[in-house]
């Protein structure tokens, strides 16, 4: 039910095991809901029989008074926010015949990848995709029952990762290593060491998740930051972060990071390829200085246009107005 009568609850749903940009980017719609006048977020988890909860948890989801449900009550005013297999949720507690306004958030290219979460956009929904490429596909598809609108993912760096920025960027001697996030692709990410140690290039390979501080306080203090992306991503975020962090950021092109990733502008684009993608971070490291700083000044203002607060401004438009967009 809603939280008071002139107020409007908005209710989530997780399944979370281990923190990843998916549930990072929930997570801040979750915070964004709470900073609208007259909403509330309430959130119900699905966890694991016999499983604890995981730190991560109530870091995303802070548990303030009234925010956690132990399951969806929605009252006749209130408004439904699905991403991923959220739906999964909707449908066993027989809540899929609500009328209320439902918000799907749409992180991946759904009609290519998963024939399950295809199957959900015959669900009426305002759908908001993270890029332009992803709501592109929807509508070529022609499988999305509702609205489509498009907001790029934002991105805010913690003050103690944006601090260690600052004392890189102060001590450049602090900015020496090359790191490699290859946690969503193994088997090149390990090639591509070997090229990395057969030409002597110091560098640390990142196979699995770190706690999300520590892994921006990695990228804030490399020179470089290899991001190894699956072969479609609705977004990857993972290469904006190593802009955020003033990391030079080499990628592979996954469709989704097409509208912020541009070769030799604001990052180096590699194929996937091992050979290519040393040649790459090679390349970036032996970069003359004026090259390099115009190299981070433009991806400093591919991340400016990317804000958190941005992302907030036009969810909050979109949330403000959803009976008339429902």
């Amino acid at each position: 039910m809603a939280t008071s009568d002139d107020s409007t609850t908005v209710w989530f749903h997780r399944r979370f095991l281990r923190l990843t940009g998916g549930h990072l980017k929930h997570a801040h719609y979750f915070d964004h809901v709470r900073r609208l006048p007259g909403f509330e977020p309430r959130i119900s988890f699905t966890a694991e029989p016999g499983a604890s909860v995981h730190p991560d948890q109530r870091r995303l989801w802070p548990p303030r008074k009234e925010a956690y449900a132990d399951r969806w009550q929605p009252g006749r005013r209130d408004v439904l926010f699905l991403a991923g297999l959220d739906w999964r949720y909707l449908i066993d507690n027989d809540l899929d015949a609500l009328p209320n306004p439902r918000i799907n958030l749409i992180q991946h290219f759904h009609a290519r990848k998963n024939a399950e979460l295809s199957s959900y956009l015959k669900q009426k929904a305002v759908r908001i995709c993270v890029s332009e490429e992803v709501a592109q596909a929807l509508r070529d598809a022609g499988q999305a029952n509702g609205p489509v609108f498009t907001i790029a993912n934002g991105i805010r760096l913690p003050p103690a990762v944006a601090l260690h920025r600052f004392a890189a960027d102060l001590l450049p001697r602090r900015r020496r290593s090359v790191i490699v996030v290859g946690y969503k692709r193994p088997d090149l990410a390990n090639a591509l060491s070997e090229r990395l140690a057969d030409a002597k290039v110091p560098h640390h390979l990142l196979l699995d998740f770190l706690p999300r501080a520590q892994f921006l306080a990695a990228l804030a203090g490399a020179e470089v930051t290899v991001c190894l992306s699956d072969a479609e991503e609705g977004f990857y975020l993972p290469a904006l972060e190593a802009m955020a962090c003033g990391s030079i950021a080499v990628t592979l092109d996954c469709v989704g990071n097409r509208s912020f990733c541009h070769n030799r502008q604001n990052c180096l684009i590699a194929t996937e390829e091992p050979n290519t993608l040393a040649a790459a971070t090679i390349h970036a490291l032996t970069l003359y200085p004026e090259a390099r700083k115009a190299l981070r000044q433009r991806a400093d203002e591919t991340v400016r246009k990317h804000s958190l607060a941005g992302e907030r401004q036009r969810f909050h438009e979109i949330l403000s107005d959803i009976r008339s967009i429902w």
